[in-house]
This record gives structure tokens, C-alpha cells and sequence, in this order.
């Protein structure tokens, strides 16, 4: 019976590699409430002045950020992103954004609390 047991358990052990590498490699990022005090460029869409949530989530093989509305949760906009890794873990969820010559900002990426990784924007 032992025997059985320890056979039974071995196989099990040998299975969970597999089944570990079979595992999705990105998992959606948490979400991060941001306050945006100036109107700000997101692909084609200019979110005013707000609270918007944002996370890095995976359609169809593909990585988006995609920001909602703070108080509806309804969706705003979707862009294409790259994850790039970080040193440290970021200890304060913050976007970046470059200022055009007319003084617009458009965002670049964006830091979500707790993760190692920036969530860059394409272009």
C-alpha cells in the first residue's frame, strides 16, 4: 500500500513541471487609480481632467493598456503595449508623458504599484 502511494505521489511530482510550463506567461496587471490633472493624450483619445483606472491586460495573444473610467468602469481607450522590467519595485502607481511643442502631453507608459515592470506604449 506504501508502495502504491509513493508511486502515485512520484507521478504527480512529475507532472507539475508540465503543467507549470503550460502556464500563460502575463497575467494582467492589477489595476491603478491615477488622478490626471491636465488633459492628456492616450492614442488616439484625450482623456480631461480625472480619475481614470489603469491596467496592462492581454487580448488575443496581444498586450494593451487599457484605461476606464474611475466611475463607471466603462472602457475609454485600448493601446497597444510593450512590458519592460524594472530594477526595483515601483512604490507608487505614476504615468509618463512627453510634452509636444503646442505643450499637449502624450503618454509613454505607465507604472502600476507593485510590479517590476514599466507598461511602455507603442507607437
Amino acid at each position: 500500500m506504501k508502495r502504491l502511494l509513493f508511486i502515485a505521489c512520484a507521478a504527480l511530482v512529475t507532472l507539475l513541471p508540465v503543467r507549470a510550463f503550460a502556464q500563460p506567461t502575463h497575467v494582467d496587471s492589477p489595476k491603478a487609480t491615477i488622478f490626471v490633472t491636465q488633459d492628456l493624450n492616450v492614442g488616439a483619445v484625450t482623456l480631461l481632467p480625472g480619475e481614470y483606472k489603469f491596467q496592462c491586460r492581454m487580448f488575443d495573444h496581444k498586450t494593451f493598456l487599457v484605461v476606464t473610467s474611475a466611475e463607471n468602469g466603462k472602457e475609454i481607450v485600448r493601446v497597444p503595449c510593450v512590458r519592460e522590467k524594472l530594477d526595483a519595485k515601483v512604490t507608487d502607481s505614476e504615468f509618463r508623458a512627453l510634452t509636444g511643442r503646442d505643450g499637449s502631453k502624450q503618454l509613454t507608459s505607465v507604472r502600476i504599484k507593485g510590479e517590476v515592470v514599466a507598461h511602455r506604449l507603442l507607437d
